[in-house]
């Protein structure tokens, strides 16, 4: 009876992760399922194994990004959600579903926005720094510092000020494009009076 006990338990923490992933719908680094899963329902290790094993056996699958490993549910890794859902008890379900809600925008957030430094040169840090939204790229800059203190002051400020930087950045490109257009007008206008 334990050892029934024991395989259900392995196999419901299994789902959990899978049913995480599937509830949340996009990639999701190691650390966003690993503050979900452990110490609620299972240990760093049982983690662990899990996330091993899953990926070995072509359940789930991870692709690297910005040194951040994400995963995600492959067409089995749905399927064996929806095939196996009734296991995962309705308590639990629901406990995935309320974290979902209250998580997935600030996650979604954490993805869209990035920023990382690297060293380049002997005294110089180049900061890729990169704003996705629905899958498409709206801003991406590299800018090359003098230390390695800037490149993290402009990391954590990419970060917190993303927004304001796209924004402002637009209306400037864009009123420096307007205002040679609306120059071009006037001095069209002006020959075109002079040849009145």
């Amino acid at each position: 009876m334990t050892l029934y006990k024991s395989n259900r338990l392995v196999t419901e923490n299994r789902l959990l992760i899978l049913y995480l992933m599937y509830q949340m719908d996009m990639p999701l680094s190691w650390d966003h399922i690993y503050d979900f899963a452990v110490n609620d329902y299972m240990d760093y290790i049982e983690f662990q194994t899990y996330i091993n094993e899953m990926e070995r056996n072509g359940i789930i699958y991870s692709n690297r990004e910005n040194n951040v490993k994400y995963y995600s549910l492959t067409d089995d890794g749905e399927k064996t959600v929806n095939a196996f859902l009734k296991v995962i008890p309705e308590s639990k379900r629901n406990s995935i579903i309320s974290y979902v809600r209250k998580n997935k925008g600030k996650i979604k957030r954490e993805y869209s926005v990035s920023a990382n430094y690297f060293m380049y040169g002997d005294d110089e840090y180049v900061v890729k720094c990169s704003f996705i939204e629905d899958d498409i790229t709206l801003m991406e800059i590299n800018l090359t510092v003098a230390t390695k203190e800037m490149a993290k002051k402009v990391k954590k400020n990419w970060k917190q000020n993303v927004s304001d930087i796209y924004n402002n950045t637009l209306k400037a490109l864009l009123a420096e494009q307007s205002s040679k257009i609306d120059e071009d007008i006037k001095i069209k206008d002006a020959e075109d009076e002079a040849k009145i």
